[in-house]
């Protein structure tokens, strides 16, 4: 059996579309777990007529601190022999399941991680593939999820074994890192992984247009995000064909970006500007790669406030 896990909270306009994705796979043998964080709007609603309709969504009303606990729960309840995780406001194709777990068990790997594309308007995308699976090395692996970095689907596009997660070492979700919590998760099971496997046609459909703009709230979730990298970039450092400068690269500029908005608070706050100043300075210059995040770098560390007058006008034209 598969366990799907669809931690769900305050999206009601888009769950249904996401659900009905899974309630028709072409592969049957499915359990949903829907943990629902005390939604206030329908979402709880909608949850319960699903699992009315259809025996194999099993609901979960917890109260979670963050998407990791509700992670971890959905974890928990789990009975498949493998495990997939679906965002609530994405889709699937009708094939995924069927087709990953087919490369999954034929080639005894433990983790298959499926293409994923972003879509930008509504419309249907889906396209008939038939590539085949090839084998991945971790290097690999761990190099083009982080490429993938702006779409953050480290961990929905993927079929793990259930034993990934449960044989010595134990994985679980960090709960101190809500923000890039997936991505060291995805980082985890990689490293673990004695066998991966990737699958270069379209399953997952990265919904950009319903996703929240990344920084609309600066919550303590994203004043964490540094830490979870630098967390990454201590497991990811001693791999000798892994180029960790890239994820010292995410790191610098999202501490920028970070900074940036925290700037551009009408209310600020100077213990959370000091930290995200001083995470400019984790790193010497000649550890990163990107030619344009160490000039954005430099000037963010000793001309703060006329790179943010610039940041500024660039942020309002985008908008």
């Amino acid at each position: 059996m598969l366990s799907i896990v669809v931690p769900v909270y305050n999206v009601d306009k888009v769950l249904r579309h996401c659900l009905n994705s899974l309630r028709f796979q072409s592969y049957r043998n499915i359990e949903i777990i829907l943990v629902n964080g005390e939604s206030t709007d329908m979402s709880a609603a909608i949850c319960e007529r699903f699992a009315r309709i259809d025996s194999r969504f099993k609901v979960l009303h917890k109260k979670a601190r963050g998407l990791c606990e509700a992670l971890n729960i959905g974890l928990l309840s789990a009975k498949g022999e493998y495990i997939s995780f679906v965002d609530p406001v994405d889709r699937i194709d009708g094939l995924m399941f069927e087709k990953l777990l087919l490369t999954i068990i034929r080639n005894n790997a433990d983790m298959v991680i499926a293409n994923h594309g972003e879509e930008l308007i509504e419309e249907d995308m889906d396209l008939f593939n038939s590539a085949q699976a090839v084998v991945w090395t971790k290097e690999t692996a761990l190099r083009k999820i982080t490429e993938q970095f702006q779409l953050k689907s480290f961990l929905c596009n993927k079929l793990y074994s259930i034993e990934l997660f449960r044989s010595n070492p134990v994985l679980e979700f960090d709960l101190n890192f809500d923000l890039f919590g997936d991505y060291l998760m995805a980082v985890q099971c990689i490293l673990k992984s004695e066998k991966i496997m990737y699958d270069p046609n379209l399953h997952y459909h990265y919904l950009a247009y319903k996703h929240a703009s990344f920084f609309n709230d600066l919550t303590k979730e994203k004043l964490s995000g540094p830490k979870a990298l630098l967390k990454i970039i201590d497991l990811t450092e001693e791999m000798s064909h892994f180029n960790v400068s890239v994820i010292k690269d995410l790191y610098i500029n999202y501490s920028i970006q970070l900074l940036m908005h925290l700037l551009n608070e009408q209310e600020k706050n100077t213990r959370h500007l000091k930290e995200a100043k001083q995470n400019l300075y984790h790193f010497s210059l000649n550890e990163l790669t990107n030619y344009k995040i160490i000039f954005s770098c430099m000037m963010a560390r000793k001309m703060t406030f006329i790179y943010f007058y610039f940041w500024k006008l660039k942020h309002a034209k985008l908008n």
